[in-house]
């Protein structure tokens, strides 16, 4: 549907009267009565520009077009029809053009095919800073935020075209590395001889226990940071130990949730390249001293002036502010890129404003590049997770309740089958690796399928429910697409092993849930492209949704494995054609497909 909404853009920008009109597809509309239209343009905003009710900007820009022989002629050549409803333009493709052209296009190929996907580097480079969690300390529940939606991003910016740099900004620097050397002094024999990470967390909640009584053990910490950033070979050594523990951990859950990375470029990375960073900012005049730190005064992208930004303290130490622009300055200088994302906790917003207002007032115009992306907590029945008191959720606490709860309704099912209901046969190996796709789909698709920049209240039950808009009800309707199949080979062994397009077979296909459900399919590529636009995974997850809703009408009403094998053959590519669709989806989000549920 990407092209038939090309080709709606294309038609009302020419009959609109100046460039600044500019109509994009990812501006129209998918209305809600198919009956209405494919898509649908809203005229609100051109009533403000042209001082006219939207039903009388919709009538006229449709008069224009139907007066305009060569926008009628391109709408006839690919059966769209355009009518005004309201305050909208409304287009409508045939169905029996867009069923046969959606088939073919999503068919083609064997396996997953190569629908809505563009060609390699096609577009820009696009940089992602995602995950970042802390050397030292455990991979939480929050952490999984930025996690799952960088890496859905940049899954889906491979897609289409981008040339992606998926970065790991992993927080490897600060005094957390002094803190955890002075408690190794005060605490000598509580670290044992090959620590983990819980070891690691322990003497650090230990130290600030003791800080509280003593509060220039903290003092001791700065200065012991001070030695790490001036290459003590003491202090290095025992930083090096923290980023091995805690490498082999962050790796462990990374493969557990099928994410990768381009560079783990953390913040020591930029570490060499801080001095000559301040000297740059003293010679231009920028860095200014106050109360013995250094900073740079910076406003907003409108002028507004904000807190000033610390890039030195009192001390002589950085801050991660000024490792944050020397990585910006690389990066550019690296990539050279078109867009750079951080998908950062949103309470860094007024940390990413100073650091691009640092970057504007240093005459760096890609600035306007950056973007900050925003990402909500998590929340447990008010329970506070912080580090530095102990008290925390793991990803791996998630994950084990998510998979009890699997565990429990699988077996309240195998317990509930009807009488007569063929048992789905499972093994013990394959149970583990189903109830650990299950759980992992849960817990992804409940945080995608989420507005990245809202909190989150975690409910494992409504998490993990078969029958809701969640993961498991995406992860099954997949299977059912796979049963489906099986089943009709069992029954007919003439039917090809793998269901491709057949053009005779089109003429079959007329049944408004068979034409909406391919409608619905051939939508992929225009909400991946608003996923990226507005870097919001939740826009493909809730797509996911509409299309298992939609293929749940077509099953209900349309009976797939008939007597007649035409019409059998027919339904097939539309069961396949789903198949293929949400298993893109969903291998684009990150969320596993078992065989069998």
């Amino acid at each position: 549907m990407e092209k038939f909404a090309d080709l709606a853009a294309k038609t009302l920008n020419q009959v609109l009267d100046s460039p600044a009109h500019s109509i994009s597809a990812e501006e129209l509309e998918i209305p809600p009565d198919p009956k209405l239209g494919d898509f649908a343009f809203p005229c609100f905003k051109l009533a403000k520009q042209f001082r006219k009710g939207p039903p009388q900007v919709a009538q006229e820009l449709v008069s224009k077009i139907q007066a305009l022989p060569e926008a009628m002629d391109a709408l006839k050549k690919i059966g769209m029809r355009v009518a005004a409803t309201g305050p909208y333009v409304n287009f409508l493709v045939n169905d029996d053009v867009a069923v046969g052209f959606l088939l073919s296009q999503i068919l083609s190929g064997s396996g997953l095919g190569s629908f809505g996907k563009l060609p390699a580097e096609s577009r820009g480079c696009w940089v992602l800073e995602y995950s970042s969690p802390n050397v030292a300390k455990p991979f939480q529940i929050y952490h999984l935020r930025p996690t799952a939606l960088g890496a859905a991003m940049d899954r889906i910016g491979r897609f289409r075209g981008f040339r992606m740099a998926s970065i790991n900004h992993l927080g490897d620097w600060g005094t957390q590395y002094g803190k955890i050397a002075v408690a190794l002094q005060i605490f000598p024999k509580d670290l044992p001889p090959n620590p983990t990470i819980k070891d690691l967390v322990d003497i650090y909640v230990k130290f600030h226990a003791a800080a509280e009584k003593d509060p220039t053990l903290d003092d001791r910490a700065r200065e012991a940071f001070a030695k790490l950033e001036n290459d003590d070979p003491e202090m290095t050594a025992l930083w090096k130990k923290c980023v091995d523990i805690s490498m082999k951990e962050f790796n462990r859950i990374y493969d557990r949730l099928g994410v990768h990375f381009d560079h783990f470029w953390g913040e020591s990375f930029y570490k060499h390249q801080l001095t000559p960073l301040l000297e740059d900012l003293r010679k231009k005049g920028l860095l200014v001293e106050s109360e013995g730190a250094w900073i740079v005064n910076v406003t907003d992208t409108e002028g507004k002036e904000l807190p000033p930004c610390i890039l030195q303290k009192k001390d002589g130490a950085t801050i991660y502010a000024t490792r944050d622009v020397a990585a910006a300055l690389y990066r550019y200088k690296h990539f050279k890129f078109d867009r750079m994302t951080y998908i950062v906790g949103g309470e860094q917003r007024l940390h990413f404003q100073q650091v691009f207002g640092v970057l504007r007032k240093m005459g760096m115009e890609w600035a306007s590049k950056c973007e900050h992306v925003p990402t909500g907590l998590y929340r447990f029945k008010d329970a506070k997770m912080s580090t530095r008191k102990g008290n925390f959720v793991t990803l791996e606490d998630v994950l084990a309740l998510a998979k009890e709860r699997v565990v429990t309704l699988m077996e309240e099912r195998e317990k509930n089958a009807r009488p007569g209901d063929a048992p789905v046969e499972i093994s013990d190996s394959e149970k583990e690796e189903i109830t650990e796709a299950i759980a992992v789909g849960a817990v992804m698709f409940h945080d995608l399928s989420t507005d990245p920049a809202r909190d989150v209240e975690f409910d494992v039950e409504r998490v993990v429910d078969f029958e809701g808009e969640t993961g498991p009800y995406l992860q099954y309707a997949h299977t059912r697409c796979l049963s489906l199949l099986r089943k009709a080979q069992a029954k007919n062994p003439k039917l090809p092993k793998e269901i491709g397009y057949d053009a005779a077979l089109v003429s079959q296909l007329s049944n408004p849930y068979e034409v909406l459900l391919t409608k619905q399919l051939g939508q992929l590529p225009v909400h991946l492209e608003r996923t990226l636009k507005f870097a919001k995974a939740s826009q493909l997850a809730h797509y996911l949704i509409d299309v298992t809703k939609a293929f749940g009408a077509f099953y209900r009403e349309c009976q797939v494995i008939t007597e007649d094998e035409k019409l059998t053959r027919a339904r097939l590519m539309l069961v396949e054609g789903t198949r293929r669709i949400l298993a893109q989806g969903l291998g684009l989000l990150g969320i596993p497909t078992p065989a069998k549920m």
